[in-house]
């Protein structure tokens, strides 16, 4: 029997971060054109290499504290940086903030992510447990579901997914999401057309992927070896062998 709770709270958890993602880059624009994108660009360049490694951290710190919203972060890199340096400061610290995530709850376990996430997130985690340890729902998800990433990290940690694998997934697969996402940034230096294109992609890039993750979901689930419903805690003494 299904839970109506459960299904609110399951869709909520969609449907949040894509507000919270038109919400917020609507202010960056705002903001943008409040300070002038050509004078913040000349203090980034006069800042030398303290900015990229502020935006890397930032943006680390946005997966490892998942409530955080990380998206308009990428796009703000386009505006800011450029298309190609962009794409490289956020797919680093895209790659450098997942790690974080998947050792924390690989070496940690649960109750350590729970400290990151809150109970809420932990619950979002193990929604994605069964996907994030299979690789070929793992590209899926890397492509498709940007915005739940950081949760998907943490739910590879508890899996018995490879590291390497992961690493994989989250480096070659990321350039095509964050290279459009960034691209997209550098359409909102004005607020015209462009920018309403760009909120259109977005939409497509959010809401078609989420509208097909149940279908997806019930396929992996199918598909998984394990029958457990939670992700068990993380075997140290096996994982050191198996997680390189």
């Amino acid at each position: 029997m299904n839970n109506p709770e459960s299904k609110s709270g399951s869709w909520l958890a969609l449907v949040l971060p894509i507000a919270s993602l038109f919400f917020i880059t609507l202010v960056i624009v705002v903001a943008l054109q409040a300070v002038g994108i050509e004078r913040i660009q000349h203090a980034i360049a006069k800042a030398g290499p303290l900015t990229p490694i502020l935006y890397i951290a930032v943006r680390m710190s946005t997966l490892v504290i998942s409530p955080l919203t990380s998206g308009p972060l990428q796009m703000t890199s386009g505006a800011l940086f450029g298309l190609w340096a962009g794409l490289f400061y956020s797919l680093l610290a895209d790659v450098l903030g997942g790690s974080v995530n998947f050792w924390i709850a690989r070496k940690l376990g649960r109750p350590v992510v729970r400290r990151f996430v809150g109970e809420w997130g932990l619950q979002r985690i193990d929604q994605f447990y069964h996907q994030a340890g299979a690789v070929w729902s793992l590209v899926y998800a890397r492509l498709f579901l940007t915005g739940l990433y950081d949760f998907i990290n943490y739910a590879a940690g508890l899996s018995p997914l490879k590291y390497r694998d992961y690493l994989l997934v989250s480096t070659f697969v990321g350039i095509f999401p964050i290279s459009i996402t960034v691209f997209l940034g550098t359409t909102l230096t004005k607020i015209d057309d462009r920018l309403l294109i760009a909120v259109s992609m977005l939409s497509f890039l959010f809401v078609i992927p989420l509208a097909l993750y149940p279908h997806l979901s019930r396929w992996t689930k199918r598909h998984s070896a394990t029958s457990s419903e939670l992700p068990p805690e993380p075997n140290r003494t096996t994982l050191q062998d198996e997680s390189l």
